[in-house]
Formats: C-alpha cells, structure tokens, sequence
C-alpha cells in the first residue's frame, strides 16, 4: 500500500477547473518530484492534498483512509505542509515561530516540554539555524526565513512532508544542505516527501520518481532517467536541451541551449 493516493482528482476556485482527472501513488519513504511549466497546475494540486482546496470531484487516500475524513489535528501530526512563504513575516522569534510546529502534539495553551524544545534545537541545528533562535522572523532574509519555515514542518515529526518550491530563495549550498537533508529523512527515518521544484537538475538527482504536469494535468511519470528525457522536456517546456548523464551520480542531467549567438545542435542526447 502506498501512503499517499490520489485519484482522479479535479480541483480549482471558484468551480472552474484549474487540474483535471490526477491520478498517482506517492510510496513510502520515497521522494517524489512535480515539475512543470509555470501555470501547469503544480500549486493547485500541492494545496488540494494539503486540505487547503476541497476536490471538485475524485478522492485522495492517505495510507488508505479518505484525506477528507481525517480529522485536522490528526492530519497536521502526520502531515507538514510547507508553503511558498509571501505573507509577511509574524512577529516572532525564530525558536517562538518553530515551535508552533509542536503545537498539533500539545495544543497551543500547553507549555513546550523537553521533549519539545530538543526536537526544535535539533531541527534548528540541522538547517543551520543554531545561532538565529533570538532573532526576529522579520529580521531575516528570504533564503533564511525558507529554512526557518521548513524547520517549524520537521518540528511536526511529520510522515509526509509536503514541499511547494523550498530552494526558491536559497543559495546553491543551502539548496544542497536542504535536498540532502530532506533526502537523508526519506531514507534513514522513513519520511515521505512530495515536492514541487522548477530546476529539472535537482529533480533528477534526489527524486526517486518525478511527475510531469503540463495544462493542468499529467503529462508523464515515473523514474527521473524514464521520464526527464529531451523530447519530453521540449515537447512540456517549449525549450532546446541536451539531455546526459552526470559523470558522478549517473543520474539525467540537462543543459539547456541559448537561443542567441549559438550554433548548438540541440538534437542529440
């Protein structure tokens, strides 16, 4: 049984369709990639499975139970929901702001335990957040305030963490630290992970499977080497590419050709 069913999920606002008849299966401890092309349905979907959005029409199945009959402080022990961060940022500490992360374990009047504020400096350790606890939110910077809002969905314990673009706002290294860290949970600590990310070269290398979304709906699935091929990515995204191997981890890599001033063949593999 996978954790994570979807099935044949229409979903929008305002009763117009913005995803259309979505069907897959997220396994567990797996790391399973959405990519597409901006508009493609990618956000719509990420906020139906997270509960923001009703369905319009099919059902989604968390280890297979109806999402939508599972009560909401059960839901958000099991499932940590990490947006894209726009609003702006509350007045709070760091430590204040990842600790709201335990509440669905406590409830919002109970104190923090123990328990609770080392699992919040473990998880602050480990994004490189050690020295920010007494620093205002509002203070940091966006890459900053990213690793702030992941760490508060790890403090959760969550068995599914759901992720819409987390690197958008990271440097190259923090982008590393946090895919190998997210990777690392899948692997060691049974963490499932859906993820939505626009570089095709990091969806390649830490995604076990990678789902294709393009007008609102699925284009193709499967293994990053099965389905992040040239005619794939030219025919979604409308863009030249070559598309290897890395020389390291023999995973798909792709380089994209520029349009201007170049005489690339943009037809091999």
């Amino acid at each position: 049984m996978d954790l994570l069913s979807v099935q044949h999920i229409t979903a929008g606002y305002e009763r117009k369709s913005v995803i259309r008849d979505i069907t897959f299966t997220v396994p567990f401890r797996s790391v399973m990639g959405i990519i597409g092309p901006n508009g493609a349905g990618k956000t719509t979907l990420f906020r139906t499975i997270g509960r923001v959005l009703q369905p319009m029409d099919g059902k989604i199945l968390y280890r297979g139970r109806d999402l939508a009959g599972i009560p909401r402080r059960e839901f958000a022990r099991k499932v940590a929901v990490i947006p894209q961060f726009h609003s702006a940022p509350p007045p709070f500490t760091v430590e204040e702001f990842v600790s709201l992360g335990r509440y669905p374990h406590r409830g919002r009047l109970s104190p923090l335990t123990r328990e609770d504020r080392e699992i919040i400096a473990e998880n602050l350790n480990l994004l490189s957040l050690e020295g920010f606890s007494d620093r205002k939110v509002s203070a940091l910077s966006g890459g900053e305030l990213q690793r702030v809002v992941l760490a508060q969905g790890l403090v959760q314990k969550p068995e599914l963490l759901l992720m819409d673009e987390p690197t958008a706002h990271l440097d190259i290294t923090h982008k590393i630290r946090v895919l190998d860290l997210v990777y690392s949970l899948s692997k060691q600590a049974g963490l499932t992970v859906l993820i939505i990310l626009h570089d095709l070269n990091l969806a390649g290398a830490y995604c076990d499977r990678v789902l294709i979304m393009k007008g609102g709906e699925v284009h193709s699935s499967g293994t990053p080497g099965s389905v992040l091929t040239r005619e794939t990515i030219e025919e979604v995204y409308h863009t030249p590419v070559r598309v290897g191997k890395d020389p390291v981890t023999a995973k798909p890599h792709i380089y994209f050709l520029p349009q201007a001033g170049t005489t690339a063949d943009a037809t091999g593999e």
